[in-house]
């Protein structure tokens, strides 16, 4: 479809779906804030500058040419890839990056990626169509793109400037060379708003019970008195013993381990594309406008060593020699000299982008895409890997001992930890004051002063924990072993007492309980939901769905 003058199309989700677990959020109507959260609902299937070739991230490996099927309807790599490109940018807009580099993290992005597929295929049954005048008067309704309640192209326009630099979508060589993202943009709110009127259809409906409001208001908001004891993990490590035998078994079990081994290195050959002095002074769209120029410059070299796409030949040609394409072009190649992954290269500052880059090429993909630097943007090319080599036992040997004594030490932690709690409970059952009973186990009781648990601070890891056994707790009940993750300790809970709650904050109370139970019970229809639809005749997830997280 062409743009209208207005400059068209956004979307803008109420309740939206979670990403994942670590997403359960919904998103609220008619707010800019939000707004620009939804924005992380785009799909778009692009690298920074451009989308060809090898600049195309692949995850590699796969064994299998199924790439799921719904309703018997074979999904194609091409469906499957812009999923979960879409909801991985999504995620990194929303402000869960982080999220997706925790251990299972693509694995949940291919996951939500599929969920989203079965809720399109529900609207396209549906027949849920959106129109383009339907989008067009969205827009027109969103603060975002609006000066003074009236909508602004302007504004539209700068938004779509910065949302195109923010997910590195190429510059359209058209009159308007914000035409690629805003037609992209356009595409995708298109489907996100059909998938969200499926997904509100299914959730809108679902409520929790508001019975146990008052009672869940006192528990977090009474102020309550506790006596607690800890378990230090450095006492039981201390006392732990580690033979030779174990730690020779250590050391032959786990050989990738990174601790046993030399680091990977890598010697990187690379362009940089700079600022000027005077550009680099910049800010904001000046300086934004300044490093898409550099990025189109810099694409256009990137792609001297991609396939013509018209290519027929079962075998590529060869690339052209990154440092004789260079030369040829009037640039400057620069080889690093070996560095690892956690080290900038000699003469380059520290730059995250430039090392993630780096360490993401292999023998099959050595051209990077075009990547941002402070002052400009670069182009790399593998030149060769040192492979990290494992070492001899006895330079890594305290480091193993250290970890084993850790380790048992945590194992002895846990368990003296458990029969502690299970030997309080137990007595404190049979009319035994908690501090009498821990005395006679030998264990120190710490009472803390009275603390509103609703209250505490979010920087105190160690209160956090206290304060959500208290709010499991009625008086005179002692909890399970609860684990401190900043420091390993574990706590055995005694919620001596608990005063009343002031009654003025249970409005605001009930208000966010309830629509937080509410989120929890949407998720886990949701979730259950996608699962049911999964399993339906004629339906199946791709078979290494969890690897193609990491789709780029």
């Amino acid at each position: 479809m062409k743009f209208a003058s207005c400059h068209d199309h956004v979307f803008f989700s109420r309740p939206q779906l979670e990403l994942v677990r670590f997403m359960m959020k919904f998103l609220r109507s008619q707010s800019q804030t939000v707004l620009i959260v939804v924005l992380g609902v785009i799909g778009l299937g692009f690298l920074f500058y451009g989308n060809a070739g090898n600049l195309l991230t692949s995850p590699g490996g796969h064994i299998s040419s199924d790439y799921g099927r719904i309703d018997g309807a074979d999904l194609s790599v091409a469906e499957l890839y812009t999923a979960i490109r879409n909801t991985r940018y999504s995620a990194i807009i929303s402000g869960h990056a982080q999220q997706l580099s925790q251990p299972g993290g693509k694995a949940l992005i291919a996951q939500e990626a599929w969920r989203q597929l079965l809720l399109l295929h529900e609207a396209d049954r549906l027949h849920i169509q959106i129109s383009d005048q339907e989008l067009i008067d969205f827009i027109r309704k969103q603060p975002l793109f609006q000066k003074d309640g009236v909508y602004n192209p302007d504004a539209y326009q700068a938004a779509m400037a910065q949302l195109q630099i923010m997910l590195r979508i190429p510059a359209d060589g058209a009159a308007d060379p914000l035409n690629s993202i805003k037609q992209t943009f356009a595409d995708v709110m298109r489907d996100s708003l059909r998938a969200n009127a499926v997904s509100s259809a299914l959730l809108t409906t679902v409520r929790g019970s508001t019975q146990d409001l008052s009672s869940q208001y006192e528990k977090f908001y009474g102020p309550a008195t506790v006596s607690l004891i800890s378990f230090d993990p450095k006492t039981f490590a201390d006392a732990a013993q580690v033979t030779p035998e174990e730690i020779a078994a250590e050391y032959k079990a786990h050989p990738l381990n990174p601790d046993y081994r030399t680091k990977e290195k890598r010697n990187i050959d690379y362009v940089f594309f700079p600022l000027t002095p005077d550009q680099a002074k910049l800010t904001g769209k000046d300086k934004a406008a300044a490093i898409e120029a550099l990025g189109e410059k810099a694409l256009d070299f990137a792609l001297a060593f991609q396939p013509e796409p018209t290519a027929t030949s079962a075998t590529p040609p060869t690339p052209p020699d990154f440092i004789a394409e260079a030369k040829k072009r009037g640039l400057t190649p620069v080889t690093t000299g070996f560095f690892a992954a956690d080290t900038p290269p000699a003469g380059l500052p520290p730059s995250t982008s430039f090392n993630q880059a780096a360490f993401d090429l292999t023998k099959d993909n050595m051209i990077s895409k075009v990547i941002e630097m402070d002052n400009g943007v670069a182009v790399l090319h593998l030149a060769e890997i040192q492979p990290s080599d494992l070492l001899p036992i006895d330079q890594v040997k305290d480091g193993i001992t250290k970890a084993l004594r850790q380790a048992k030490g945590l194992d002895a932690e846990q368990v003296a930890a458990q029969k502690a709690a299970q030997a309080l409970k137990a007595a404190v059952a049979k009319g035994t004051d908690f501090k009498t009973a821990a005395a006679s186990l030998n264990l120190k009781v710490e009472t803390l002063p009275a603390f509103v648990p609703g209250k505490v601070s979010q920087t105190d890891a160690r209160l956090q924990v206290i304060a959500f056994e208290v709010s499991t707790l009625t008086p005179g009940q002692v909890s399970d072993p609860a684990p401190v993750q900043s420091d390993d300790s574990m706590l055995i809970v005694s919620l001596d007492s608990r005063a009343k709650a002031d009654p003025a904050g249970l409005t605001n109370f009930a208000t966010g309980f309830g629509e937080e139970q509410n989120q929890r019970l949407r998720s886990m229809v949701y979730l259950d939901w996608a699962e049911w639809a999964s399993k339906r005749p004629g339906t199946h997830k791709p078979p290494d769905l969890d690897a193609y997280g990491g789709i780029e």
